[in-house]
């Protein structure tokens, strides 16, 4: 994995941290379900990118039954 693409996923995740810490505050709040579950799948899609990330960059670095088995548990 490249510097750049670490920094990517770095990126990403404080993003996620954020995604999260607006859904406690909405549940804190008592804000709408709808609102919640809303927050809740787009902080949800935002990890699956960053897994697909990773899990293209292990294609590279895993020997291929490692590389099934983190397929595997991600979908």
């Amino acid at each position: 994995m490249t510097k750049e693409d670490r920094k990517k996923i770095q990126i990403m995740l404080k993003r996620i941290q954020g995604q999260v810490g607006g859904i406690e505050r909405m549940v804190s709040e008592e804000k709408g379900c709808e609102a919640v579950v809303t927050q809740i799948t787009a902080a949800m899609s935002s990890l699956r990118s960053v897994a697909r990330t990773l899990l293209t960059d292990a294609v590279d670095s895993c020997d291929r039954a490692e590389y099934a088995k983190l397929l595997k548990r991600f979908l």
